[in-house]
């Protein structure tokens, strides 16, 4: 079994990462939304496009959510956490990926 002290490092090294890629989502979603709404016009098709990316956010978000709360679950039942157990709940495939293998976060910040 992993290092517990490993095992808490990863989770805040994803934790981390996917919460600075939210940020700058709803950032770049917050300036999409406020460009229409200034401009009074329905929105372009690349506004709309960048638009759905709030489904992705509603996804990411449960699907970081249900993790976490299988983590919670695991904790109290037996003590450590299992992250490769509890990331399989994750249905966001891209997601799930993440949270198995936190050394592919520094490639994608490269």
């Amino acid at each position: 079994m992993e290092h517990p002290d490993k095992a808490l490092r990863d989770l805040c090294a994803i934790s981390s990462w996917e919460m600075q890629q939210l940020k700058a989502k709803i950032q770049e979603l917050e300036d999409v939304a406020l460009t229409v709404l200034e401009r009074g016009t329905r929105p372009t098709s690349q506004e709309l496009k960048a638009l759905q990316d709030f489904d992705l956010v509603i996804q990411t978000l449960s699907g970081l959510s249900g993790f976490y709360d299988r983590v919670q679950d695991q904790v109290d039942a037996s003590g450590p956490a299992d992250l490769p157990a509890a990331a399989k709940g994750v249905t966001l495939e891209k997601l799930r990926e993440r949270l198995l293998s936190p050394g592919s976060l520094q490639k994608q910040n490269a």
